[in-house]
């Protein structure tokens, strides 16, 4: 089993945000939506996990790798900047802000597939 990191852009002007894959058909999706091939589910969403992970060091958390996937639509709940999610993480899954720990940001664009 492969494990792949890409960066991601969850809004305009955030910095970037890595988020690892380990999941061959995810790998092949994201690599999709890289590539231009996928069009129609091409932003990112997962679980937030609340603390630092090493494949994402400049940020107060991370996404669940089992947890990711691609959609077309979020649901407003769960859109966020990566900065408002990393200024608010203890408010993750409390009152409406990012039900179930499910951060989807409806702008999110994959920028790149890192080397290793």
């Amino acid at each position: 089993m492969a494990i792949v990191r890409f960066g991601l852009e969850a809004a305009p002007n955030d910095d970037e945000f890595i988020f690892r894959l380990d999941d061959d058909e995810k790998i092949r999706q994201a690599r999709d939506i890289l590539s231009g091939a996928e069009t129609s589910e091409v932003h990112v969403q997962g679980l937030v996990v609340a603390e630092k992970a090493d494949h994402n060091p400049d940020w107060n958390f991370h996404l669940d790798p089992g947890s990711v996937t691609f959609f077309k639509e979020a649901d407003v709940d769960c859109d966020a900047s990566a900065h408002y999610v990393a200024m608010n993480l203890d408010d993750v899954g409390e009152e409406g802000f990012l039900p179930g720990r499910v951060w989807a940001p409806s702008r999110s664009k994959i920028t790149r597939e890192l080397e290793d």
